[in-house]
């Protein structure tokens, strides 16, 4: 079944939207991280929320384009499919899958506890793994995005 014109062209531009969704939330973790480490708290938790923003609007960017038949094999030679593509696809996917618990964990506690409270509990502590992962996570999807759609 052939896609209308618009939602092509859609489809054909997601890749380059998802990446700077991608790219925006990677950089308000790390902005968040560090108003964290100068104790800006309320700065910390908009720009967490922002990058939780746009993890959710990455996810229905990408289950949309995928279901429309937005999927593109890699172009590139066999050997960087396998010896470079291939294994940061792999590790991207696993740290993006133990990332999730971590910041939904984080999420829930940020919501809900107050900011006295929050110190007090595992936050911290998780969520120092969380932006680890997820941060990693994140700058390796972008560079399989190099590979797949700039690179190759």
């Amino acid at each position: 079944m052939a896609l209308p014109a618009v939602v092509a062209a859609l489809v054909a531009a997601a890749p380059a939207i998802i990446a700077l969704v991608n790219t925006t939330a990677l950089l308000c973790l790390l902005l968040g991280w560090r108003a964290m480490r100068r104790g800006r708290t309320r700065a910390h938790r908009a720009l967490m929320l922002a990058a939780a923003g746009c993890i959710s609007l990455f996810l229905i960017l990408y289950v949309t384009r995928v279901s429309l038949g937005g999927v593109k094999v890699f172009p590139g030679p066999a050997a960087v499919r396998a010896y470079l593509y291939l294994p940061l696809l792999t590790v991207h996917i696993a740290l993006s899958i133990l990332a999730v618990p971590l910041v939904i964990h984080n999420l829930v506690i940020g919501l809900t506890y107050g900011w006295g409270e929050i110190p007090s509990t595992a936050h911290p502590r998780v969520g120092r793994w969380a932006v680890v992962l997820w941060s990693i996570s994140l700058a390796l999807g972008l560079v399989v995005y190099l590979l797949l759609n700039v690179l190759y």
